[in-house]
């Protein structure tokens, strides 16, 4: 009985170029949705009619088929954008995983990491200052939050622990605020 190829090793006997030519349609996808998306948003105001919109003549241009046209073609061109983004994003992580990762990019992780510790801080400080009825609610996220650089270094266990601790703060950084709601609205 004969040895089936593996994908790895059928990737390996490819000439050089073709083992990523299956990708390439992807990429071109996402190419052709920037394209359009880029059209889209050049269309719109284009199509869109322009008029005083506090007067009778802007009721009539937000009752018309361009007004209709001009922002549906506006929806598109943003859904057409995420996806044309989510194709570079794909890019480039095939292609700068490891830069990302642990060369230049880290310092761009660490900076939107320690920024997002820091608004968790100050919206726990906020919670406690404005007598927010649990007034530790806050406290939690933050520590998972500004414990987040630190966990990268650390053992699955400590990981899993430090998950836990921010779904813990989420959730009740949550319920409080669903407490206080409904008590402002009773």
């Amino acid at each position: 009985m004969a040895a089936t190829p593996t994908t790895a090793t059928r990737a390996a006997a490819m000439p050089a170029g073709l083992a990523g030519a299956r990708r390439q349609p992807r990429y071109r996808l996402a190419a052709a949705a920037l394209a359009a998306a880029g059209a889209g948003f050049a269309v719109y105001p284009a199509v869109r009619p322009f008029s005083d919109e506090t007067s009778l003549r802007g009721a009539a241009a937000f009752a018309s088929a361009r007004w209709l046209v001009a922002h549906s073609t506006a929806m598109i061109a943003f859904v057409l954008l995420a996806l044309g983004l989510c194709g570079v994003a794909a890019r480039l992580l095939t292609s700068l995983t490891g830069a990302i990762r642990w060369q230049q990019g880290i310092w761009f992780i660490t900076a939107g990491l320690l920024l997002v510790a820091a608004g968790a801080v100050i919206i726990a400080w906020a919670i406690w200052a404005s007598r927010f009825p649990g007034r530790y609610a806050g406290i939690p996220l933050a520590a998972g939050f500004a414990l987040y650089l630190p966990q990268f270094t650390a053992s699955q266990p400590v990981r899993v622990a430090h998950g836990l601790l921010i779904i813990t703060g989420g959730l009740l950084l949550a319920w409080n605020l669903v407490r206080r709601t409904e008590r402002r609205d009773a």
